[in-house]
This record gives structure tokens, C-alpha cells and sequence, in this order.
């Protein structure tokens, strides 16, 4: 059975590396910032270079292991590293990219890299040199190259940062399609949330070389439990709460609460089950951008019980607009509900609201008041 498991620390220059895992999916995501220790761990993983203590296993197989000095040099590992430039031999044509990895006689080396060749449409190029080649056919050479050798374990770092947003999806695709048929894990490091939620079955999250998330990608994107795993998945809107004597949770941010019964009819319970429960562990309410929605008017009748039970109604002031291509940002502070002349806490505390450029209305302009309601199931539930 397809595994993987890391539990080694490392002391390095910014930060200390404490990583501790298990995971048995086959396309893996490790999600972080620039620095967060991402590609240092594909190292580690891959032997070039080692930690300073711990153990690492692939497919139960121990490659890393400092209490008993073990240290697999990286050529015996069968782990294969696409880098970001894809490190192909400039001084070899494609033919030999391909047939430099394997080993065996003249004809099977032969044989196998046609095959390979023509499996990712690289047949027509088996003479060129890797300068005469685009970046899309130098992903496809370094593919099959490694495919060649037959990994246990395929390690991809940042693959597609180099290229331009079209292309980048175009390979995306193009990538996914090759690897259709390979039955080992892949694990792939991007800063991208995109390219991770499309690419991967799990998703790992790193912060200052640690594990702060882990788990299926969807759920991790949809209700990720920490705020350095709330930023990375791209909740942007992420506020402190207070938990009230009544029994209450209290964003002050926002000026409003949420009470037991607003806690019964949210669809988290497969995270948290008891209200109690949550207001011990909870610290921080994440909405993303797109779940704030403008209400063109603040005649809404907030009285209404249907608005009441299913989303909070908050008095806003456009503060900022910035027009993208297709997206337009919407900066809006907070204004007591008692009192419309009083901005809740800072008049710098500015929120943000992503509108599709079409959807935009006339009446939309910095200072105009606004009604901004919060869909109650969209609340992310933040434990630290």
C-alpha cells in the first residue's frame, strides 16, 4: 500500500523545520507561503539533503532514519524531483534526457524512451536540445523522464511558477492527463490555492515549518481550523470573538453575535458538535470575500424572520473600490446600528467585498451607506 511518513526537525536559518505526518492519498498538496519550508521538505523527502534528526518512511520502507544512521542516498530512494526549471541536461538532446536514467543494455534503454517518447508526444522532438524546446515541452520531457524510471514517488515542485497564466492552466491539464495512469503518489508544493485545489486529493498545509493543516482538500478549503490555514486557503475576512456570560459568541468587529440557536442550524457539525464545545475552542470567525453580499439599500427590513434566522444584516460605509478586469474589490467599514454617525471600533478596519464587474450597480461609490449581509452557514468556525 501507497505511504508516507515524515517526523523529523530540522534548525535552519529563519526557522526550525518540525514536521509530522501520515498520509496514504495518491495526489497530495502542500500548500504555503514563500519561505514556509515547502520545497525544504521535498528535499528532505528526496534525499538531497537531510534533516538533522528524525525518521522518514515511503511504503513502510525506512530511507531516513538519524537514531540508527540510516540515510538512503537519493539515487536508491525511487523517489523522482521535477524541479521548478525541470532540470533537464543542456548538453543532452531529448533522446538522452530520457535514456540517462535507466539502466540496462543499448536496445532497452532504446526501446523504452520511444516508448515514452511517443506516450507524451515527444517522439518528433528526440534530436533537439532542451534550449530549442518551449517550457510546455520541457515539462512533457522532464515527465517522461521520470517516468521512465518508474518512482514510487513523484515530487513536484512549483512546476507551473514560471509560466503565464494561460499556459499555466493548459499544462495543468496536460500534467493531470499524463499522470492518469501512474499508481504511485505524487506530491505537489505550490503557493497557488488554485493549482492545489485542482490537482489534489489531500491537502497539507505549512507554516514556518510546520504542519498546521491537513486533510481532504475540499474540506480543508471549505472549513479550515486554524488562522494560518484560513489565510492560505484565501479567507481574507478573519475576526477575533468573545464569548458573552449570555452564552453568546461575539465577533466586535462586526457588532454581532451568534447565539446557540444561530449554531444549531449551521452545517459544521461534522467539526464541532456541542455549542459549549466550540465557544472553548473557538477564536477567530473567517468569511471569505464573495460571502459578503452588498444590499443596495439599508430600507431591508431587518425585522424580516426569514433574514433574521438565515444571515446577519450589518450597516456599512463604502470606503475604497478597485476595478479589476473581471473582478471588482469593495473596501466597506462598519457603522453602529445605533448610532449611523459611529464607526464600530476604526474607521481603518475596512472589509472586503470581491463583485463580479457585471453585477456592480450605478448607486456603488466610495461613502455610499450600504446593507452587507453574511449568509450564518458561511461562517468559518477558527480554533486557533
Amino acid at each position: 500500500m501507497k505511504s508516507l511518513s515524515i517526523d523529523i526537525k530540522s534548525d535552519l536559518n529563519n526557522f526550525g523545520m518540525d514536521i509530522s505526518l501520515k498520509t496514504k492519498a495518491k495526489r497530495i498538496g502542500i500548500l504555503g507561503a514563500s519561505g514556509a519550508g515547502k520545497s525544504m521538505l521535498l528535499k528532505y523527502i528526496s534525499g538531497i539533503i537531510s534533516p538533522d534528526q528524525g525518521r522518514i518512511e515511503i511504503n513502510g520502507e525506512t530511507i531516513f532514519d538519524s537514531s540508527k544512521k540510516i540515510d538512503v542516498i537519493p539515487q536508491k530512494r525511487d523517489v523522482a524531483y521535477m524541479f521548478q526549471n525541470y532540470a533537464l541536461f543542456p548538453n543532452m538532446t531529448v533522446r538522452e534526457n530520457i535514456e540517462v536514467v535507466l539502466s540496462g543494455s543499448k536496445e532497452y534503454k532504446k526501446d523504452k524512451a520511444d516508448m515514452y517518447m511517443k506516450k507524451f508526444c515527444i517522439d518528433n522532438l528526440e534530436d533537439k536540445m532542451p534550449r530549442n524546446l518551449s517550457g510546455g515541452q520541457q515539462q512533457r520531457v522532464a515527465l517522461a523522464r521520470i517516468m521512465a524510471y518508474e518512482p514510487k514517488l513523484i515530487l513536484l515542485d512549483e512546476p507551473f511558477s514560471a509560466l503565464d497564466n494561460d499556459l499555466k492552466d493548459k499544462l495543468q491539464i496536460e500534467l493531470e492527463d499524463m499522470l492518469s495512469d501512474y499508481e504511485g503518489m505524487v506530491i505537489m508544493v505550490s503557493h497557488s490555492r488554485d493549482e492545489i485545489y485542482r490537482f489534489s486529493d489531500e491537502l497539507i498545509i505549512i507554516h514556518n515549518g510546520m504542519v498546521v493543516e491537513q486533510g481532504k482538500t475540499k474540506k480543508v478549503f471549505s472549513r479550515p481550523k486554524t488562522f494560518e490555514g484560513a489565510k492560505m486557503v484565501g479567507v481574507t475576512n478573519i475576526l477575533p470573538v468573545e464569548v458573552d456570560q449570555d452564552s453568546s459568541i461575539k465577533i466586535p468587529d462586526l457588532d454581532i453575535r451568534i447565539t446557540r440557536d444561530d449554531y444549531e442550524r449551521l452545517d459544521v457539525k461534522d467539526r464541532i458538535i456541542d455549542f459549549v464545545e466550540l465557544k472553548n475552542k473557538i477564536k477567530y470567525i473567517g468569511v471569505r470575500d464573495r460571502d459578503f453580499k452588498i444590499v443596495y439599500s439599508q430600507s431591508i427590513d431587518k425585522n424580516n424572520k426569514d433574514i433574521e434566522e438565515s444571515s446577519f444584516i450589518l450597516d456599512a460605509k463604502v470606503e475604497r473600490i478597485y476595478e479589476g478586469l473581471d473582478m471588482t474589490s469593495v473596501y466597506f467599514s462598519v457603522q453602529n446600528r445605533f448610532d449611523k454617525s459611529k464607526i464600530v471600533k476604526n474607521l481603518q478596519k475596512n472589509y472586503c467585498i470581491k463583485i463580479n464587474r457585471l453585477e456592480i450597480k450605478n448607486n456603488l461609490f466610495v461613502s455610499a451607506l450600504i446593507s452587507i449581509s453574511i449568509d450564518k452557514e458561511k461562517l468559518i468556525f477558527i480554533e486557533n
